[in-house]
Formats: structure tokens, C-alpha cells, sequence
């Protein structure tokens, strides 16, 4: 028979078994957070060789998370080289520009190979310009040397609805192009040379990179041309058509970086994501699913091509 006292404790024992579970699952879970933020600030934890696969996608804009990442994988005594994986279409100039930098950054101390996807062009072939050897697929799209910056003329829209917009300014170049007021003379003539500029300066990078003229670049693909990936190889933008695999075997014999160390992915972790998905997911969030770079913050002068977005032909 039971008594009162019997079922006061059962319910105390009940109680206590539920606030031991909390405590329990909150002890994981900060476990768990513990090891993310020590991969995350500087990799405490031991980490075994590695070959690192850094996936570059989508728009490439100015990320000072995504280049902190890769100059902490310059930093990483556990990376024995690098594979650039590179499927975009290019962004901003200057995004291109500080992948270049911080991939050639990488390559004084170690290895570094791009194998590109279906897409790499205008600032993603810049980007892969930082790497020591390049590799495509026979059908990938790439080249697109250039720069590209795009405005309106909505002056006849607003004529038509009567409407005349009142430009104050200190000078006639500044805040030009401007879709509010007809692009002038001067101002177009100090666009292109601004345009010609940074086209020089991408020229001079490929030049530099793949061992050529100047001249010879703008003659290959000065005009702004996409090529397939075997055309790219005959215009010497690519060294060789190949994959990954291809990029591991030539890792091996020229620069003795084994086969079998394996590769692990490095990309930018989303906190909030990686809660989300739970303890199942622990070592996918330490290594990274989720590039947050995906983001159009295209004002300015773009390297970038896309049919959809840049109307380059």
C-alpha cells in the first residue's frame, strides 16, 4: 500500500531526474560551444595534416571574415596546401583583388591550387590568378577580363512625367554617373579613363601571373571575351584541364604533398545555423558548410560577369 510520504518522493525523485536532464543537455552544449570557439579563435584544439579545401562562390565582394580565414589558414602549421574551389562569376573589384592577395599570401609557406567550376570569371579568374597552377573543366566558363560599371539616363522618363530634378553640386564630375541628369562629355571621358585604369591593372596582374605581355593579354582577351575551360588553356589563362583529383596528383608529384592526407573543407561558420542543427552537426559547423559571403553589395566598379546582371556578350 502506498503512502503519502511514498508519493511526495516519487514526485521530489521525478523532479530531480528532469532538472539533472537540463543540467546535463546545458553541460553538452557547452561543451560543444567550447570546442567551436576554440576551432574559431585560432585553432587551440590539435589538428591532424590536412589538405584545405576553400570553396569560393557565388559573388565575390570585400569580406574581411572570409579573408580573415584564409590568412588563418596561411597561419595553420596542420594546412599542407590549399585548392582554391572556385564557382562564381566575379563582384567587385576590390573583392577580387583582396582574394588575390590574401591566396598569394598563402602561397609563400605552402601550396596553393584553384580547380574551377562551371563558372570563373572577371574577378573569380583574379582571384585564381593567386594560386600557383589553375585547372578547369573542358566546359567551364572563364576569362572575362575586365571591369564594368553600370548607370540609367532616366531623364526622358522624368521629362515625359513632368518631372525636373534640381542637381546641386560643387563640380560637374562629382556624384556621376547620376540616372537623375544625362551623363556630359567630361564625365563620361573621366569614367572610361577611370574604367581603362583598373582594365590595365587586371591586365598586369595576368600578365605577371601566367607570363606573358601585356600586349599579348589584351590581345588573348583584353576585349572582355568568356571562353570554355579548353580554350582558356590554349589562350595559357589555364595551365591544364582537370578536377580536384587532378589537383591532388599534381600536389603530389610536383610539390610532395601526399594523396592520402585527407582534405577538409574551410568556409565561414554561421553561429546561429549551427545551433540550429544541432550536436549531429557538430563536426560539419567546426569545418564549416555555410559561406556567408553571398551577399550583391555591388556599388562601385565591378569585376563581374553574368548575363542576367552585367549584360557583358
Amino acid at each position: 500500500m502506498s503512502t503519502g510520504l511514498d508519493s511526495d518522493a516519487l514526485i521530489a525523485l521525478r523532479r530531480l531526474r528532469r532538472h539533472l536532464t537540463v543540467w546535463r543537455l546545458l553541460a553538452v552544449a557547452g561543451f560543444a560551444l567550447a570546442i567551436f570557439l576554440a576551432v574559431r579563435e585560432g585553432g587551440v584544439l590539435p589538428s591532424e595534416e590536412h589538405v584545405a579545401r576553400v570553396p569560393i562562390e557565388g559573388i565575390i565582394v570585400d569580406d574581411a571574415d572570409f579573408i580573415g580565414m584564409l590568412d588563418q589558414i596561411a597561419a595553420d602549421g596542420s594546412v599542407q596546401a590549399v585548392i582554391a574551389d572556385i564557382s562564381s562569376p566575379g563582384g567587385t573589384f576590390t573583392g577580387g583583388e583582396a582574394v588575390f592577395a590574401a591566396l598569394r599570401r598563402i602561397a609563400e609557406n605552402k601550396p596553393v591550387v584553384t580547380v574551377m567550376g562551371g563558372l570563373a570569371t572577371s574577378g573569380a579568374y583574379m582571384a585564381a590568378l593567386g594560386t600557383d597552377r589553375i585547372y578547369a573543366g573542358y566546359g567551364t566558363i572563364t576569362g572575362s577580363v575586365g571591369v564594368i560599371m553600370q548607370s540609367a539616363d532616366v531623364t526622358g522618363l522624368m521629362d515625359m512625367i513632368g518631372v525636373k530634378p534640381e542637381v546641386l553640386k560643387s563640380g560637374e564630375l562629382k556624384a556621376t554617373p547620376n540616372p537623375m541628369e544625362a551623363l556630359s562629355p567630361p564625365a563620361r571621358a573621366q569614367l572610361q579613363a577611370v574604367i581603362d585604369e583598373l582594365h590595365l591593372r587586371f591586365m598586369e596582374m595576368v600578365a605577371e601571373r601566367r607570363g606573358m605581355t601585356v600586349d599579348e593579354v589584351r590581345l588573348r582577351t583584353g576585349d572582355g571575351r568568356i571562353m570554355t575551360g579548353s580554350r582558356a588553356v590554349e589562350a595559357g589563362l589555364v595551365d591544364a584541364l582537370g578536377d580536384i583529383n587532378t589537383a591532388r596528383g599534381w600536389l603530389a608529384a610536383e610539390r610532395n604533398v601526399s594523396e592520402n592526407l585527407p582534405m577538409l573543407d574551410w568556409t565561414i561558420d554561421d553561429p546561429l545555423a549551427w545551433w540550429q542543427q544541432g550536436a549531429s552537426s557538430l563536426a560539419s559547423a567546426i569545418f564549416g558548410k555555410s559561406l556567408l559571403s553571398e551577399r550583391l553589395r555591388l556599388d562601385g566598379i565591378q569585376a563581374l560577369w553574368h548575363p542576367s546582371m552585367s549584360g557583358e556578350r
